[in-house]
């Protein structure tokens, strides 16, 4: 499954889920964040122009409050640290890998990171024993995570530029690559053009991936709103997941 610290989050989820089936059968929103680091072996490049600061994305990132029915966190340190060590097989791939594993693409100013996750209908019920178990069980499916960062560079152009680099990078990989992190490999089989309109310009696909499963499909969203990139990228317990559009929205507001 995608990066490590969707995957941990898918699985924290489904854990909820599950935690909620055997109650039914038996009758934090973190305002922390990274340290403005961002995927890759990048050295840190000085602004030309002031870019937003470490404090003023954490004020502007989605936060719970932002998303009805969403837990919302932040990365773990050893998560952020693990994402840096990403790399890909392919080095017309790395800018796109670099994107699914933590990170706005090039090289911005500074980096915020949030984890949300969603499961429909986990609320508790006030049905029968069998009701609940089974809207436990819809809750599991339904479950969702997904990876948002938001990340500030010099200005609109080398904002644009960046943006202009990940479509690159992503038509030239499209029939795939190997992503790792640490000695976790991901290997990715397509990225096909998926449709998003929103900000000043917008990339999105559909992601497919080998996993222990079988085939699984996630969403990544990227847009640039003037010198601001923040990216989604979705997976769902299902094996096929659908961009988040109340995720990509409340972001949007948030940025003006």
């Amino acid at each position: 499954m995608q990066t490590a610290i969707v995957r941990r989050g898918a699985v924290a989820a489904s854990a909820v889920s599950l935690a909620l089936l055997l109650a039914a059968c038996g009758g934090e929103d973190s305002k922390k964040d990274s340290k403005g680091e961002k995927a890759g072996s990048k050295e840190e490049t000085k602004q030309s122009a002031p870019a937003k600061s470490q404090a003023e994305l954490d004020k502007l990132i989605v936060a719970k409050e932002d998303l009805k029915g969403h837990s919302v966190k932040t990365p773990l340190a050893a998560e952020l640290k693990d994402a840096k060590t990403a790399t890909a097989d392919k080095s017309e791939c790395a800018t796109l890998n670099e994107v699914l594993s933590l990170g706005a693409p090039g090289t911005e100013g500074a980096l915020a990171a949030r984890q949300t996750s969603r499961m429909p209908g986990s609320e508790p019920a006030a049905g029968t024993e069998a009701e609940n178990a089974e809207a436990a069980l819809k809750a599991l499916q339904g479950a969702s995570v997904n990876l948002v960062t938001l990340g500030s560079y010099a200005d609109g152009d080398a904002a644009g530029k960046a943006m202009a680099d990940l479509k690159k990078s992503a038509e030239s990989c499209a029939s795939g690559f190997t992503g790792t992190v640490t000695t976790e490999k991901t290997k990715y089989t397509k990225f096909a053009p998926a449709s998003y309109t929103g900000g000043d310009e917008a990339l999105a696909y559909t992601v497919t991936a080998e996993s222990t499963e079988g085939p699984m499909e996630t969403q990544l969203v990227v847009v640039r709103k003037g010198s601001e990139i923040f990216s989604a990228h979705s997976v769902s317990m299902s094996g096929k997941s659908e961009q988040p559009k109340d995720l990509l929205d409340a972001q949007l507001k948030k940025l003006g």
